[in-house]
Formats: C-alpha cells, sequence, structure tokens
C-alpha cells in the first residue's frame, strides 16, 4: 500500500466510502430498516437506539469512517479537476461544503454514540438525552443541506469536463437539488421529517452509484 498513487487510492476511497456510510446509516436503529422510529421523535429514536445499543454504536463509529474515506477521495477528484483548469472553481466552493456538511454529520454520530452508551433505563435516558438527540437534527439537517449543496457543485462542474459520463453528472445534480429540497422541509416543518428523510436517502444512493463510477475511472486510468 505505501506505492499506491494518490489518484487510484482515491479511487477506491470514493467507491467504498460512500458505500460504507450508506450501510451503516441504513442499518442505525430507529432508522428505515431496524426499529423504524419518527425522527422528530426523541422518545421513540432513542428507545430505538437503546433496544439495539451494540449496532447503534457500531453505526455511530463506522459511519464517520466511511464518510472521512469518502471525503479524501472527493478531494482527490477536485485535485483532478484543479489541474486541468474547467470546472475547478464550482468544484472548489462545492468541496467547502461537503468538508463541513460531513463535519457536521460526524459530529452527529458522536452525539449519537454518547446516547448509545447510555448505561440508564430507557425512560431516564430519554429525560437526559432529550436535548442531546435534538442536537443531532440540527446537525443532521445542517449536514445535509451543506452536502447537497456541496454534490450539486461539484457535479455541475464535472458535467463541464471530457471523460466523465455527463449525464450522470446531470442527474447527481438533480439529485442533489431533491436532496437539498427535502432537507429544508424537514427542517422547517417536523411532521414531515420522516418522509423527508426517507426521500433524502434517495439521492444519496445516486450520489454513491455516481462516485462509484467515477473511482472506477480513477482507478483504470492508473
Amino acid at each position: 500500500m505505501g506505492t499506491i498513487s494518490v489518484n487510484k487510492l482515491g479511487g477506491f476511497a470514493v467507491i467504498i466510502g460512500p458505500f460504507f456510510a450508506l450501510v451503516f446509516f441504513f442499518l442505525s436503529p430507529g432508522g428505515a430498516i431496524i426499529d423504524s422510529a419518527d425522527p422528530a421523535s426523541a422518545q421513540a429514536t432513542i428507545s430505538a437506539v437503546l433496544a439495539n445499543a451494540n449496532l447503534a454504536t457500531l453505526s455511530s463509529i463506522l459511519i464517520p469512517i466511511g464518510l472521512l474515506t469518502f471525503l479524501f477521495g472527493i478531494i482527490v477528484v477536485q485535485g483532478n479537476l484543479r489541474d486541468n483548469g474547467n470546472g475547478d472553481a464550482l468544484s472548489r466552493f462545492g468541496l467547502l461544503f461537503l468538508i463541513i456538511g460531513i463535519t457536521c454529520w460526524v459530529i452527529g454520530s458522536a452525539a449519537s454514540l454518547a446516547i448509545a452508551g447510555s448505561s440508564l433505563p430507557v425512560e431516564q435516558s430519554i429525560g437526559v438525552y432529550g436535548s442531546l438527540y435534538s442536537a443531532t437534527l440540527g446537525l443532521s439537517t445542517m449536514g445535509g443541506l451543506l452536502t447537497g449543496i456541496g454534490f450539486l457543485a461539484i457535479s455541475l462542474a464535472i458535467s463541464t469536463r471530457e471523460g466523465y459520463n455527463k449525464n450522470f453528472a446531470l442527474v447527481a445534480a438533480v439529485a442533489a437539488v431533491v436532496s437539498i429540497v427535502v432537507t429544508i422541509i424537514g427542517g422547517l416543518d417536523s411532521s414531515q421529517l420522516e418522509l423527508m428523510q426517507t426521500i433524502a436517502g434517495l439521492p444519496y444512493i445516486v450520489h454513491t452509484a455516481w462516485m462509484i463510477t467515477i473511482g472506477l475511472n480513477m482507478i483504470k486510468s492508473e
């Protein structure tokens, strides 16, 4: 591994990172698959987390690892755009938003890790960690908004470049717009939060698939 090129490692990172994060996001207790709960309800979500504390702990640790792996990869992708000029400014703009958005998600995962590690009875944990859970919602909303903007800018930048799938990049841009809209709706209306978070998972799947194609091209180019 010591001799692997930055471009090849970046390619692996944009393939593995978002896929890894996506899998454990869906496996997170209280989410779409395991003990599904309304994210607007601290009681329901904290109860789901504590009922599956080991899985919640694992997810809270591994999601940030996947996200940061992806972030390294997207920095390499942006570096490739910078080398040849076209789309450089827009991709730099998008990268900034992705860095801050992913930071929000990582901090939110750390807060979720604290909740999952509670040794208190469920009812007491809800009272103690209710405010912390509310903070995770704020971080999740801000992270979703910023990463949506970041993906929009980077996908538009890549759509202007030769050597990339322009149509897929434009699909990724549309997915980013959907992500931004549903994040704002969920943030403004908690009664819509569960539905909006479900819809928001779809753009992330699109972006993961798109990143896999970019990563494969980066690896093949070496």
